[in-house]
């Protein structure tokens, strides 16, 4: 059978779509349509967040736990080590550490992520009409899960080291909700960055240790001592403070959510301009 009577006898319905690619449409307009669409395709994005997550440990006895055996190890000994180092009791310091990590972790990996985005995607939107945004999406929806077994070791620890939870525990909710905000829009832009010039997401990546060492995230600010303002000009300081601040009865959190707020303001309209002044261009960058 020829092809001229194979497309004879197919409707037009059934023929599968054509994907057109204008690098010059590309605007404001048309990266709006690209979140809306891309946000209503939640069913296909939760199952494509669902099975990247159990990929990542398909054939492991233990499966995703791994990331609470992580966690545990990594709090375990900074938490121990810098405690004994500091003289903090283990008690307190234990859950100061695991709290950081577990939102630098998230923050890291939105980071990291982000960056790869579409680089990392490109062999399934260049086959399928998909939303790119789609994409970002589901990096939000993957870590929710991520965060989910993180927090069983600090749950664990709470029930080990009860601390007195008052009214203001309940801002780290609002506090994660923002900083999934920051990392939905965050990602967007890194993306697009990352896609036009490689060598951007290399740069992220080496920067990342400097930031965790120079972040207090298993020392206290006060012990720089009379340089302890310094932490105040750290974003990333104030975006683990306003889940950790709250949860472990810190004060002045005020002015983390100040900064985290201001963050999660500003990086919307910088990921719009990029995403919607570069999205189409990405099939041919990456």
């Amino acid at each position: 059978m020829t092809i001229a009577a194979i497309m004879k006898g197919t409707s037009e319905t059934n023929l599968p779509q054509r994907y057109f690619y204008d690098a010059s449409r590309s605007n404001l307009s048309h990266a709006l349509k690209d979140l809306a669409e891309g946000l209503g395709r939640f069913r296909l994005l939760s199952g494509m967040a669902v099975r990247n997550f159990r990929n990542q440990y398909k054939g492991a006895i233990l499966g995703p736990f791994w990331l609470t055996i992580t966690t545990a190890m990594t709090a375990a000994g900074l938490g121990v080590l810098y405690g004994q180092l500091f003289g903090l009791p283990l008690s307190e310091h234990l859950t100061y550490v695991t709290t950081a990590i577990i939102v630098w972790t998230m923050i890291s990996a939105f980071i990291t992520g982000g960056c790869d985005v579409f680089v990392g995607n490109s062999h399934i939107f260049k086959e399928f009409p998909l939303p790119l945004s789609l994409f970002a999406y589901r990096l939000v929806l993957s870590q929710i899960l991520i965060v989910f077994f993180r927090l069983i070791v600090l749950a664990v620890l709470l029930v080990i080291f009860p601390i007195s939870f008052t009214q203001a525990a309940w801002l780290a909710l609002p506090g994660f909700l923002l900083l999934l905000w920051i990392g939905f829009w965050g990602a967007l832009g890194l993306g697009v960055l990352n896609a036009r010039y490689r060598d951007f997401g290399q740069l992220v990546a080496a920067s990342l240790t400097f930031i965790f060492f120079v972040t207090p995230i298993f020392w206290l600010p006060g012990r720089l001592g009379p340089y302890s303002f310094v932490v105040d000009f750290n974003p990333f300081y104030h975006m683990i403070e306003v889940v950790r601040g709250p949860l472990l009865g810190h004060d002045n959190i005020t002015m983390n959510f100040i900064v985290t707020g201001s963050i999660a303001a500003g990086v919307p309209f910088v990921s719009l301009f990029l995403f919607g002044r570069w999205s189409n261009r990405l099939p041919y960058w990456c």
